[in-house]
């Protein structure tokens, strides 16, 4: 049968399933379908046929979605855990890139997946399990830079990709991925529900979503948020300073000793010695009975070294006063290994903290991070706490829209203290009007021995992989609470891998019953305290 000629009408993208995408797409172009950036959404091009499949994939390179140019489009191919994928690169300007996953089996669900750090790279990979194997389509982006033109940090001396950085890329990018997510499934788009899931910087970033941009997302998850970003930053210099002072370092053993000295207090707080300290709040050594009383030694701290435990495990305040940073909890979770996430006063501590006072603060490549007075710059802080900072409690209007949050931490995160998302928790309760008007669009878990965003062997003990990506979604679109169901994370590295405890909410955490197989979540129950 002759097909009729198609021509630029209403039902174009309706009929143009069954033609050539190629042809397809230089039609859409000519209907002023192709950009994405106006006039009626693009069709889905992609039909099952592998080879076709692949002609559309090609056809999104060197197309504009919103000012947004597609530099690279490849397909690959279905394997065991994934369906076949449309992976499409696209660039404004300045260094704005950002990455849009297509799989041509599609769930209906899209997921934003936040970065970390300094960013200036692309990071496509979620942090919950199980997104690329369920037909997500996802986005991904380096907020603004490209760390290998800015280095270290550096891009924060040029005010626009420093915008970028703290605000400006999201908004950006998630436009320009629509009009991506709708030329390849069409209008069905508009009826999906966006999610945005980051942890860290990323979760920094889900926060200012949720408080500056409301409409966006439907629901935002933020795991070890670093939105406290001046306090804490300040906070890095503090501690090293502290470090830097004579006979106040905390050597490997040193560390030992204090991670040893919390075990033996509070382990068994939660029904099982494990090595986890479960229960954190509950703990409460006294760290006078570890210092010296004859010569140093690594078993014991000196006056200058509980001075420093003395900065770790008690709220302080930075630049005067201007800023504050919590305490950490004791959780005995303490790291040995100095070129780790978590050690105090570690390389990573070194690296970003001294980042941070010479490129956002001093602005100056060769000044000492050590030396660099906040007193002497709290204008510039001023201006990166509004820039940067996502600490407003009140959601009002992301609750308005009816969007949900999950905020998550890590116990023994020595990046970020739980106790920062714990405070910030406690202030959207306050702004929502107490517990019961917060409970409607907001939940906060504590993971027991959990590091910072991802486990290592020398980071926490406990479990560290949680599909939190699947009850927000299930909350969003049937309205089931994340806490009506069981979430287990599991352990996903050696030593112990494979165990599992339950996610608690706060501030219930998990205690063992007593008896049963202690890698299972079965044998522990989320207990209330007191």
């Amino acid at each position: 049968m002759k097909m009729a000629p198609l021509t630029c009408r209403r039902d174009t993208h309706r009929r143009i399933t069954s033609w050539s995408v190629v042809a397809a797409a230089a039609l859409l172009a000519s209907c002023g379908g192709g950009s994405g950036g106006g006039g009626s959404a693009p069709p889905a091009l992609f039909p099952s046929a592998t080879g076709s499949a692949q002609a559309a994939c090609n056809s999104f390179l060197n197309r504009i979605f919103e000012g947004a140019t597609i530099t690279q489009a490849t397909l690959t191919p279905q394997t065991d855990t994934a369906p076949e994928t449309c992976t499409v690169r696209g660039e404004l300007p300045p260094e704005l890139a950002f990455e849009v996953k297509l799989p041509s089996s599609w769930n209906q669900r899209v997921l934003f997946i936040g970065g970390g750090g300094f960013d200036g790279a692309i990071y496509p990979s979620a942090y919950s399990p199980g997104v690329a194997e369920s037909g997500y389509a996802t986005i991904a982006t380096n907020h603004g830079h490209d760390a290998a033109k800015h280095p270290n940090g550096s891009f924060a001396m040029d005010s626009q990709l420093l915008q970028d950085y703290a605000d400006g890329a999201v908004p950006k990018v998630l436009a320009s991925a629509k009009a991506v997510l709708r030329s390849r499934y069409g209008e069905s788009v508009g009826r999906s529900k966006f999610v945005y899931e980051g942890c860290s910087g990323g979760g920094r970033q889900a926060l200012i979503q949720a408080q500056r941009h409301p409409d966006l997302f439907d629901g935002v998850i933020a795991r070890a948020p670093a939105n406290a970003y001046t306090g804490q930053f300040l906070w890095y210099q503090k501690i090293l300073k502290q470090l830097a002072q004579p006979e106040a370092g905390l050597s490997i053993p040193k560390v030992k000793t204090l991670a040893n000295f919390m075990q033996s207090q509070c382990d068994a707080l939660d029904g099982l010695k494990d090595g986890i300290i479960s229960h954190p709040e509950a703990c409460k050594p006294d760290l006078a009975q570890l210092r010296c009383t004859g010569a140093d030694a690594d078993s014991c701290l000196t006056d200058a070294q509980l001075a420093s435990a003395k900065v770790l495990y008690e709220p302080t305040d930075v630049a005067g006063g201007r800023y504050t940073w919590p305490a950490f909890p004791y959780v005995g979770g303490e790291t040995a290994d100095d070129a780790s996430w978590q050690a105090i006063g570690g390389t990573t501590f070194q690296v970003l903290g001294g980042d941070y006072m010479k490129f956002f603060v001093a602005q100056d490549p060769s000044a000492d991070p050590l030396k660099v007075d906040p007193l002497q710059y709290t204008n510039r802080l001023d201006h990166l706490a509004r820039l940067i900072d996502a600490v407003n409690p009140d959601l009002s209007g992301f609750r308005a829209r009816n969007g949900k949050m999950l905020l998550m931490h890590g116990t023994t995160d020595w990046l970020i203290t739980q106790n920062n998302t714990t405070d910030y928790y406690s202030k959207v309760v306050a702004a929502a009007g107490g517990q019961a008007a917060a409970d409607r669009f907001v939940e906060y878990y504590v993971l027991a021995g959990n590091d910072h965003c991802a486990a290592t062997p020398d980071g926490g003990k406990g479990p560290d992989s949680v599909d939190l990506v699947t009850p927000m979604f299930d909350w969003i679109e049937t309205g089931t609470r994340p806490s009506a169901r069981e979430i287990v994370a599991t352990r996903s590295v050696e030593p112990a891998k494979g165990m599992q405890r339950p996610m608690c909410r706060y501030p219930q955490f998990p205690k063992y019953n007593g008896a049963g197989d202690p890698d299972a979540a079965s044998s522990f129950t989320c207990t209330s305290p007191g």
